[in-house]
């Protein structure tokens, strides 16, 4: 990657609210569905926070990415053999026997790559009062869901350690309850979906189709 060329889509995002229909305006989008997704973390107990001391030294040091990737292929090992000190990772990811051990070595050595340090210091905002905002910190992004007239499938994992079901439920409450379906995946006797599960899940008997099915027409409940 060359630094030099980076561009935030943070900044983007920031200075194109109006495009996402900020002030009224049409957005252009007939639908939207988030997949464990929150504006406001504050309440939770997301072990997204484990990433957050990264982010004072990376902007002290003026480091321009975190290597989560490489961080997370060199632990894996640590995690899915004996004697497992780290094996408090593994849950993080995927839920026990929701993916195959071959994939999910996959998943955890090849797919994460580079953070840069501006987004993970924007998330931390997530963790504080008034829930996600913008660079300025004047623009709190939850204060202006409940302007938005676009249908929202707001889905998350009953076992994600990352953006848990509570998490999600927070940003969504403000959402005008017409507009709204909040699914929560799992079932009491399993399977149950942790953070990558609910768009990796490989549970062996487990009838996907039926879980992922859409609820319509929409509507606000929790499972």
């Amino acid at each position: 990657m060359d630094f030099g060329q980076y561009i935030d889509p943070l900044d983007s995002i920031s200075q194109r609210k109006d495009f996402y229909g900020y002030e009224g305006k049409d957005s252009g989008l007939a639908a939207i569905t988030t997949l464990a997704s929150s504006l406001d973390y504050m309440s939770s107990r997301s072990s997204l926070k484990l990433l957050l001391p990264l982010a004072d030294p990376a902007q002290v040091l003026n480091v321009p990415v975190i290597p989560i990737g490489t961080l997370l292929a060199a632990t894996h090992p640590f995690a899915a053999n004996p004697p497992y000190l780290l094996s408090w990772l593994s849950p993080q990811i995927s839920a026990p026997d929701m993916l195959q051990p071959k994939l999910f070595e996959k998943l955890v050595t090849e797919n994460f790559e580079t953070v840069p340090a501006k987004l993970l210091l924007q998330l931390a905002t997530a963790f504080e009062e008034g829930g996600l905002c913008d660079k300025s910190g004047t623009f709190f992004y939850k204060n202006h869901l409940s302007k938005s007239n676009v249908p929202v499938l707001a889905i998350a994992g009953d076992q994600d350690l990352i953006c848990s079901p509570d998490a999600v439920y927070e940003t969504m409450k403000l959402i005008l309850e017409p507009l709204v379906t909040y699914k929560v995946f799992g079932e009491l006797g399993g399977p149950h979906f942790a953070h990558y599960d609910i768009v990796g899940a490989q549970q062996e008997g487990a009838d996907l189709r039926r879980i992922f099915k859409p609820v319509l027409p929409l509507k606000f409940y929790i499972n």
